[in-house]
């Protein structure tokens, strides 16, 4: 007697007998065939509708018309679609117009035995636009979207069953890498296309770009396949997002421990929800200002292992639903090690305690108000009075570093503190021993496990309320979601956030992920500690250059305070119940600070603020840099080889970095143009420049960046 799965695969190896693969023109290819893929239906709840049991990439080329600039140039001069269903490609279809492109989505939907079909672009914010009015002329409106952010879509549906997703945001990384990642058949055939060419929708395609048109979709679609694989899952119910695989792998352990009663007891009002935003930030990212601008020679980076698990695994946080306090000094919350608290803290006539400070702590972006202001980069210095909500991880460095006339600690919360739920620190410390122990082992289930391991500070901080940008499909804007007709809103923000709560998935609390980046943000500063210092004006600063979020730069470490630090961590480890990773003779701590020998170690560098520094590598002798919003390998190029020219003033031009403008340009209308191509909306791409400043000292907040989830819920994810 055979087995299902025995059965299963011969009528896999039979159809698969009966469709040989092709690349074909959408015209010739016979739909019908189409019928031999099954389909599978959702969960009852969803009206037991049926999905297609395949995976499907569109793509897109585009070219500039023969002008190069002429308002909306930019057009599509050839797509293709690959289907892959079973374990084999079916078939990849291209065609050169728009209209043809969604003649093709039509016909493939209505051969497909299913009541909700799926097409994935990489990088939909990009192929959508060209396409949207076509899309819609074809489809109508969509009924249901998601966006990340304007003019970031992941989702639209229409009613008919039509689905657009994107998968870029689910594997977080280009097709190129996400193919050489999952060692897929066919990788993106890099090198194959001339963007420099001028092309129009009558051409017929080259060989060699034939061959790269067809990997690029075909890439995407086994790419999909091997994730399916990989995480167990059905074509139904792939995640959306990256944070979404983990999250839901969290769910089912969670709920089969008693997560859901968890939430319940600990998840707070909406008042002191907003008050947990207030309190959270992301990654701390500063120069010292005393550095700026300077060549030091022999730098190294201390590099925390994994800081974000690590601190969820060997820290107390918030274990009980916050309470009311009356106000309260702060030296007594500081001193009360057994609650974590949440405030709004007041200060008058704030300075440094040590005005060479490296590293001041306060963050002008984050404060409730404040008066008479001196910035450095962002942080401020000294104030004649600040407001802001905080914790107290995050009160105790301000503390530290601050002396005022008067410190006020009112809207007090209090909440027990005690370890998180073994069955979410287990499956932490689970993630990255496979992390650990996959390394050089599977490339495919290695890549898996850092996928979770990256992602597991993302799922406590999902925003439970959270505005969508929705777009306006008539002219192309994005607004933020509006109340109900006769809804503030503020009561709409009421209503999301009681949705939150009230949804049955519901099973981690923010307040968490607020304590995760504070933790780390203590780590950081109790590590910086532990470079030497130097005298200056009689006054002790340490030579702790630039640090962003998990690393440290110094010209002059304590090896002994460093020592001591990763003991601490160990030990921290330790009483938590958690040990060394060990993969035959190399042992992996989390937490621990640590330097990759010659590659994290440069023989001079140079840092001009937040997100811009550079140096000379001691592994390769070539320069490196890290400027927000300029590619690194081509940037380091403009440098000339010389670190001199990173300084304030110097252009990096985005013809020679790479770094594109997106001009959005929305017609009225579909036209025809002079040549006989198609064209709707577009995406014009213009060289930008970067011109490189210095830290803003005694000026406004920097950018700042954040480190979170985008917030797609689990009912969005189904």
């Amino acid at each position: 007697m055979k087995t299902i799965k025995q059965l299963e695969a011969e009528r896999c190896e039979k159809v698969k007998a009966l469709t040989p693969y092709s690349f074909t023109h959408f015209t010739m290819y016979n739909y019908a065939v189409l019928n031999k893929i099954t389909s599978s239906g959702y969960n009852y709840y969803q009206n037991k509708r049926k999905h297609a049991n395949c995976f499907i990439m569109a793509d897109t080329e585009t070219s500039k018309d023969k002008t190069r600039y002429r308002g909306a140039s930019n057009h599509v001069v050839i797509w293709t679609i690959s289907i892959r269903s079973m374990g084999f490609n079916w078939v990849t279809l291209w065609g050169n117009k728009p209209s043809d492109l969604c003649k093709a989505f039509a016909l493939i939907k209505e051969n497909l035995k299913a009541d909700d079909v799926s097409i994935y672009w990489h990088n939909m914010s990009y192929d959508y636009v060209f396409c949207r009015k076509f899309l819609f002329k074809a489809f109508g409106t969509p009924s249901k979207q998601l966006s990340t952010k304007p003019h970031f879509p992941i989702l639209f549906k229409w009613d008919s069953g039509l689905i657009l997703k994107d998968s870029y945001i689910l594997a977080q990384r280009s097709l190129e890498k996400w193919g050489e990642d999952l060692d897929v058949e066919h990788k993106k055939a890099v090198g194959f296309w001339d963007y420099d060419v001028i092309r129009n929708q009558d051409f017929t395609p080259s060989k060699e770009e034939a061959t790269y048109i067809e990997f690029d979709t075909l890439c995407g679609v086994e790419c999909l396949d091997k994730m399916r694989l990989m995480l167990g899952k059905r074509y139904n119910n792939m995640p959306y997002t990256s944070t979404g695989i983990v999250r839901e792998e969290l769910r089912k352990i969670a709920f089969a421990h008693g997560g859901r009663e968890l939430f319940l007891r600990l998840v707070g009002s909406y008042e002191i929800q907003r008050k947990l935003e207030a309190c959270y930030h992301g990654g701390f990212t500063h120069g010292d200002r005393y550095s700026l601008g300077e060549i030091i020679h022999d730098v190294v980076c201390k590099d925390f292992t994994s800081s974000y698990p690590f601190v969820l695994l060997a820290f107390k946080y918030p274990m009980e639903k916050f309470c009311s306090m009356p106000d309260m000094n702060l030296v007594d919350i500081l001193q009360d090690k057994e609650n974590g608290y949440i405030f709004r803290l007041t200060m008058e006539n704030v300075r440094l305690k040590n005005p060479f400070e490296a590293m001041p702590s306060l963050q002008f972006s984050k404060v409730d108000a404040v008066k008479g202001e001196v910035l450095d980069n962002g942080r401020i210095t000294s104030c004649e009075a600040v407001s802001i909500y905080m914790n107290d991880i995050d009160a105790s460095i301000i503390y530290e570093q601050y002396e005022a006339d008067y410190f006020y600690c009112s809207e007090v919360e209090a909440s027990a503190l005690d370890y998180l739920p073994r069955w979410f620190t287990d499956f932490i410390y689970k993630c990255y021993e496979d992390k650990c122990t996959l390394a050089g082992v599977d490339p495919i289930l290695y890549n898996l496990a850092k996928y979770r391991v990256n992602s597991l500070y993302g799922c406590c901080v999902q925003k439970p309320i959270r505005e969508s940008d929705i777009e306006d499909f008539e002219t192309g804007d994005y607004k933020k979601e509006e109340p109900k007709k006769g809804e503030t809103h503020e009561e709409m923000c009421r209503r999301l956030y009681q949705k939150f709560v009230s949804n049955r998935n519901s099973f981690l609390v923010y307040q968490w992920g607020v304590w995760c980046t504070s933790l780390a943000m203590k780590q950081l500063f109790t590590l910086g500690k532990c470079t030497n210092t130097e005298l200056i004006n009689g006054y002790e600063h340490h030579r702790w250059i630039y640090s962003d979020t998990d690393s440290i730069y110094s010209d002059d470490w304590n090896i002994e305070k460093v020592e001591a630090f990763n003991a601490d961590c160990k030990a921290r480890l330790k009483a938590n119940g958690y040990d060394v990773v060990k993969v035959g003779d190399k042992e992996y701590w989390l937490g621990t600070a640590t330097t990759k020998p010659l590659e994290d170690e440069y023989s001079v560098y140079k840092v001009l603020g937040a997100k811009r520094y550079a140096g000379r590598c001691k592994e390769d002798n070539l320069i490196h840099i890290t400027v927000a919003g300029v590619p690194k390998k081509k940037g380091a190029l403009c440098l000339n080889d010389n670190l001199d020219n990173f300084e304030k003033g110097f252009v990096f031009k985005g013809t020679d970095t790479g770094k594109k403008e997106h001009i959005y340009i929305y017609v009225d209308d579909i036209y025809i143009d002079e040549d006989g191509n198609e064209i709707g909306d577009s995406i014009d791409f213009q060289p930008s420049d970067y011109t490189l400043d210095e830290a803003k000292i005694d000026a406004e907040a920097y950018e700042y960046y954040e480190d979170e989830d985008i917030g797609v819920s689990y009912e969005d994810e189904e």
